[in-house]
């Protein structure tokens, strides 16, 4: 079996420091890429410093270090600079983007060795990979065409202006209506994606935790026992609302588009001013301010819904001090990839 070694050089990167450098936003500014375990590893833009090349796009970026990112790979798709202890791979032969992407995951799924403050400095150069010929068919069919153009913006004006003078603080109870989620135990669960969706206390998957047959959700109860005659408006939820989670994950927030079952530990928010559709984008914005906050409930604090309606939330206000519906909605839309927001 080949190690990294053998299909890659390795290198390390410019291990240059963040508070050195002058961030930009700048349409050449340069990706800086750190031990950061998402957004690609990219933690700013950078100006370009003076006599220093960047790394060249196409390369793949190991963390060697820090929490959560130790052992986690990217391809990176465009140049770049490196902080410290970010190993670079070029790869020996000619690899497609597709072959990239393979073992880019494939180095990423051993990234468990590196965990509890273990570095891979010296043990990364030694990491045992799948044989090149095991690589599955579907790598070399895989078609990123589906992707050109998605990181164009849904509105072509220019990123909506959002001024700290602009907002305004209201109760949760004066913006939402404030629904208590249903199971204590869920019901049996359907291995594909036909059934309900299960909304959990999670912080991935859109909150989805599973799927459920609707028959299931009829039949069960709250505490996981049969029961017939119960409402089924009480154990499922209209889409267009944002879910937020009371315990576990505290704060986490996600706009649901459909029909869904949840926990007794998610609280469904819909918009009381029922002239207002809470559309995608709209969800997505009170989702990001809502999410925002969940600082709030950390150290094992609960937001259950007691407390919920008195919280308070900011958002953009009209001259008038009403909540600035359109204005979220335009905002959200001027951003890049809001092309893909359906």
């Amino acid at each position: 079996m080949p190690t990294i070694s053998d299909l890659f050089d390795l290198a390390y990167g410019h291990s240059l420091e963040l508070n050195r450098l002058k961030r930009s936003n700048a349409v050449n500014a340069i990706n800086f890429v750190s031990r950061a375990a998402r957004n690609n590893g990219v933690t700013a833009r950078v100006v370009q410093v003076p006599g220093l090349a960047p790394a060249p796009a196409g390369t793949i970026t190991v963390a060697l270090n820090g929490q959560g990112g130790a052992g986690v790979a990217f391809l990176q798709p465009i140049h770049y600079y490196c902080g410290f202890h970010v190993m670079v791979l070029t790869p020996k032969v000619q690899m497609t983007e597709a072959e990239k992407l393979w073992w880019a995951t494939c180095i990423t799924a051993n990234r468990f060795r590196f965990g509890f403050g273990r570095q891979a400095n010296r043990t990364l150069k030694d990491l045992v990979l799948p044989d090149p010929s095991e690589m599955p068919d579907w790598v070399q069919r895989a078609d990123f065409s589906r992707f050109d153009g998605c990181a164009k913006s849904l509105d072509a004006r220019p990123i909506a202006v959002l001024g700290a003078d602009q907002w305004q603080s209201f109760r949760y109870d004066e913006i939402f209506e404030i629904r208590n989620g249903y199971y204590n135990k869920k019901p049996p669960t359907t291995d594909n994606a036909i059934g309900v969706p299960f909304i959990g206390a999670t912080e991935y998957q859109n909150g989805i935790t599973s799927y459920v047959a609707l028959e299931d959700v009829k039949r069960y109860s709250r505490d996981g026992t049969v029961k017939s005659g119960e409402a089924l408006s009480r154990k499922l939820f209209p889409g267009a609302c944002i879910t937020v989670t009371n315990n576990g994950s505290v704060g986490e927030a996600f706009y649901q588009a459909d029909r869904f079952t949840c926990s007794h530990d998610v609280n469904p928010l819909y918009l009381k001013d029922r002239t207002v559709q809470l559309t995608p984008a709209l969800g997505l914005f009170l989702a990001t301010v809502i999410r925002a906050e969940k600082y709030r409930w950390g150290y094992g604090r609960k937001w259950r819904p007691i407390r919920m309606p008195s919280s308070r939330i900011s958002v953009p206000v009209t001259q008038k001090g009403n909540p600035d519906w359109q204005l979220m909605e335009q905002y959200i839309e001027s951003l890049p990839f809001s092309s893909k927001i359906s």
